[in-house]
C-alpha cells in the first residue's frame, strides 16, 4: 500500500522551521517517510540546502501566512487562508497528504480541522488524545481530552471514551482496552453532574470497556488503558505532570553540586537516568498527539518540540495512515450512535439537548451545563457546511 507524504505545518513552533525541517529530513533517512514542508518556499529551500536536504525526494508547498499563537484561532483561520497550517490542511483535505502536523496554535489547529478537514458522522468535538507513561515496561495510558475542549458535556465524554479506545487498540493492538472517567474519587457518588451522567451511559454500553471511575494517581498505573477527561483538566492534568518531571530533574542536578561522592554516583548512574528522563519521560520521544474526531488524520506536536519530537511524530503519523484509523473511528462512531438511540430516551435527550434532565450515579436527575453561544455557532456552521 502506498502511504501519502506527511503535511507537515513548518511555521507554527516555537523553535521555528528550522527543527522542523530537520526533523523531517531525519524522518526520511531513518524511517523512510516522506514529509510536505509547508510554509514560505524562500525560506523552506534555504533551510533545505543548509541541512543538507536539498536531493531528497521532500516537497515544498508554498504558504506566505502564518498563525501565531497570540491569533484568535477561528478568525485566524478565516482571515489567513493562506497560512502554513490553512495549506496543510488542504493538502490533506484533497488527498494530496495523508495526515498534517502542525507545533502551532492548538486552538487554530482545531478549529481548521473542524472548518476545513470536517468531522466525523456523529462527532461533536474531536479530541486531543495524549500518551502518558506507566510504572514499569508497560503500554502508556492515553489521556483524551488533553487540551481541546474547555467544557464539555457527558455526551462528549463518552465519544472520547470510544475514540481513546480505538486509539489505544490502533496503536498497541489491544483487543478491549480498560476505560475509565477521571474523577476526585473512586465512588459512584463522586464527579460532577457531567461525569456522573457520563459514567451511568458508559456503563450500559457494550462496546466500551468501561471499568468506572479513576483518581489522578491512577493516571500512570497500568490499571487503566485510556483515561476520559474534558480538555481543561486533561491539560492542566499534563502541564502539572511535565513540571514535575523538571522539578525532579533540577533538583537532582542541584543537589550534586559541591558533592564529589555524589557526582560520581550520578555518573555510574547515567545510563538508567538517561532511560527514565530520554526515553520515558520526554514527551519528544512520542512526538505528537492525534486530534481525533476529524474526517483526515490530524497530529498535535508541543509548541517547543525540537527536532527529535518532529522526526518521532512524524514516524507515529505513519503509522495511523497504515492502520488506517479514519476507517475505524467512523465505524465506531456509527455504531455508538445506533446503540445510543437504543437507551432510554430520557437520559439520551439530555446527553444531547443543552439544559436537559439526565440521570446521575444515584440515579436522581440532574442539568446538563448549557453550551456557550460561540460554541453553537461554530457547531451549526459546521454542520450546516458538511450536510
Amino acid at each position: 500500500m502506498t502511504i501519502l507524504p506527511v503535511a507537515l505545518d513548518c511555521m507554527g513552533g516555537d523553535l521555528g522551521p528550522r527543527v522542523q525541517v530537520e526533523g523531517a529530513i531525519k524522518a526520511y533517512k531513518n524511517h523512510g517517510i516522506k514529509s510536505t514542508l509547508v510554509g514560505p518556499t524562500e525560506q523552506l529551500s534555504s533551510l533545505m540546502d543548509s541541512l543538507g536536504g536539498s536531493k531528497l525526494d521532500l516537497q515544498i508547498v508554498d504558504a506566505p501566512d502564518v498563525i501565531d499563537m497570540t491569533d484568535s484561532p477561528a478568525r485566524a483561520v478565516r482571515k489567513k487562508p493562506n497560512s502554513s497550517l490553512c495549506v496543510a490542511y488542504q493538502l490533506v483535505h484533497s488527498n494530496k497528504a495523508s495526515v498534517i502536523l502542525s507545533s502551532g496554535n492548538s486552538g487554530a489547529m482545531m478549529a481548521a480541522g473542524r472548518f476545513i478537514s470536517g468531522l466525523l458522522p456523529g462527532i461533536e468535538r474531536p479530541a486531543i488524545a495524549t500518551l502518558i507513561p506507566t510504572i514499569g515496561r508497560g503500554n502508556p495510558n492515553v489521556v483524551v481530552d488533553s487540551g481541546a475542549n474547555v467544557d464539555c458535556h457527558a455526551h462528549n465524554l463518552i465519544q472520547f471514551a470510544v475514540m481513546g479506545s480505538i486509539y489505544h487498540s490502533a496503536l498497541f493492538g489491544s483487543e478491549s482496552p480498560k476505560v475509565a472517567l477521571l474523577s476526585n474519587g473512586s465512588e459512584p457518588s463522586k464527579g460532577t453532574d457531567t461525569i456522573r451522567s457520563a459514567s451511568v451511559i458508559l456503563s450500559q454500553m457494550t462496546g466500551v470497556n468501561y471499568v468506572g471511575y479513576a483518581e489522578g494517581r491512577d493516571v500512570t498505573k497500568s490499571s487503566v488503558d485510556v483515561i476520559v477527561c474534558d480538555g481543561f483538566v486533561g491539560n492542566v492534568l499534563l502541564k502539572v505532570m511535565e513540571g514535575c518531571v523538571t522539578l525532579i530533574y533540577k533538583q537532582i542536578k542541584f543537589e550534586v553540586k559541591g558533592r564529589p561522592f555524589s557526582k560520581l554516583g550520578l555518573f555510574l548512574a547515567r545510563r538508567l537516568l538517561l532511560a527514565v528522563f530520554k526515553e520515558k519521560f520526554d514527551y519528544s520521544a512520542t512526538g505528537g498527539a492525534p486530534l481525533l474526531g476529524l474526517r483526515n488524520l490530524a497530529i498535535v506536536l508541543h509548541g517547543s518540540s525540537n527536532a527529535r519530537a518532529v522526526e518521532n511524530a512524524i514516524k507515529l503519523a505513519g503509522s495511523f495512515a497504515e492502520s488506517k484509523m479514519i476507517e475505524k473511528l467512523t465505524i465506531a462512531m456509527s455504531r455508538l450512535e445506533e446503540h445510543l438511540v437504543e437507551l432510554d430516551g430520557e437520559i439520551v435527550s439530555g446527553m444531547f439537548s443543552n439544559g436537559s434532565s439526565v440521570m446521575n450515579g444515584n440515579g436522581s436527575k440532574v442539568t446538563k451545563p448549557i453550551a456557550t453561544e460561540d460554541d453553537d455557532k461554530v457547531y451549526q456552521n459546521e454542520k450546516a457546511r458538511t450536510e
